[in-house]
């Protein structure tokens, strides 16, 4: 077999084969390198199923969008598989949005060797995957997102059953991760592309999510404990739970109203304090670099997602021509995300951006493929 021969010998079954053993490969590594982390940001997730074992409720309304995470220890614990059972599901899960990352990619390329090579490179992200073994609420929902993805850019129609399974995927993305709401609106422009040519038509429904999608957020934001927007001003953090100034802000410490009115008196009254933290926040959330990790570490991610941005930069003109709908949705999850983290504070291990990874790929996946008929 010659260089040329190479890709077309790969198929849907060899491809998987292979990324099967490369996917237990790494895990096997990372196991035997950290084992299953139950420290960390893990404690206040056991810490909330114990409590709810013994009173039925949370210590706080928040937990409620970390509860998918919760139960599942809960469950595990009552059913003594505690903790190796919650991280056999996880790898489950994990396993399948492999699976349909795979075939994500052959549907962006309709190439079994480019679908290999970017899952490939998908399931290398040790710093993506290595959330699997951890009892943090990451792993089940970047598996989630995938999931929900490919169910729903593979629908035909929107039946009655289909809504009911999109509502369904939707509220288990909610209830794993607040971020989770970010999937209602980026599901309804993708609807919106995918099924209707009449725009019009959706005005009123356009209208009606929108009053949702605020009340969900408004309760996600209100729901007290950690969510907290005034914090991160108060201290002028870029990297959430790292303070860059010793003595906090008490003006907006002390300012009154729900979480909304908060953030819009910083807004308007420290429009440049806002406007410095958000830059910050944007460079730190878009740079993945953090002064605290080992060099090797800054190089591996920064060579990883900058070349995914280079990559979309140059394929987004084809990748809207041909998949319009997809990308409009990719776009819309990216943006909410980016909106959030300028509004508050990036995460201190890169796991905002990370959950946006295999939509980075996917969205570059086809840049090398000749045009073809759109997808839309």
């Amino acid at each position: 077999m010659n260089l040329y021969q190479i890709p077309i010998w790969f198929n849907s079954k060899r491809s998987l084969l292979l990324l099967g053993i490369l996917w237990i490969t790494i895990h096997s590594f990372l196991f035997y390198r950290f084992g299953i982390v139950t420290q960390f940001e893990a404690t206040k997730y056991i810490e909330q199923a114990d409590f709810f074992l013994k009173t039925g409720h949370f210590t706080s309304n928040n937990f409620i969008f970390y509860s998918t995470q919760i139960f599942l220890i809960v469950i595990s614990k009552l059913t003594n598989i505690f903790p190796w059972g919650v991280v056999l599901i996880q790898l489950i899960l994990n396993v399948l949005s492999v699976v349909l990352f795979y075939k994500l990619g052959f549907f962006f390329t309709k190439n079994h060797f480019r679908s290999f090579i970017i899952t490939g490179l998908f399931i290398s992200m040790i710093y993506y995957q290595i959330y699997n073994l951890y009892l943090f609420t990451e792993s089940i929902y970047f598996s989630l997102g995938i999931i929900y993805t490919y169910f729903l850019f593979t629908l035909s129609k929107l039946s009655f059953k289909n809504i009911c399974l999109i509502l369904l995927g939707i509220s288990l993305l909610y209830f794993t991760r607040p971020t989770g709401i970010f999937f209602i609106p980026a599901t309804f422009i993708y609807i919106l592309f995918r099924f209707y040519r009449i725009r019009s038509l959706f005005i009123i429904p356009l209208l009606t999510l929108s009053a949702l999608f605020y009340f969900l957020l408004s309760t996600v934001i209100n729901s007290g404990g950690e969510l907290n927007f005034l914090k991160p001003y108060a201290y002028e953090m870029v990297i959430c739970g790292i303070p860059t100034v010793k003595d906090p802000n008490t003006v907006l410490i002390n300012i009154n109203g729900n979480q909304f009115e908060k953030l819009w008196f910083i807004l308007t009254n420290q429009t440049s304090l806002f406007a410095a933290l958000a830059i910050k926040r944007l460079i730190a959330f878009y740079g993945v670099v953090r002064s605290y990790y080992a060099q090797s570490h800054n190089i591996f991610i920064a060579v990883f997602f900058y070349t995914a941005y280079i990559l979309d930069i140059l394929n987004f003109k084809k990748q809207i021509k041909l998949f319009l709908p997809q990308t409009f949705y990719f776009i819309c999850l990216i943006s909410f995300l980016t909106i959030t983290v300028m509004l508050s504070c990036d995460e201190w291990h890169n796991r905002f951006i990370l959950g946006m990874l295999p939509f980075f790929i996917l969205m570059a996946a086809n840049i090398f493929m000749r045009n073809s008929p759109n997808n839309s």
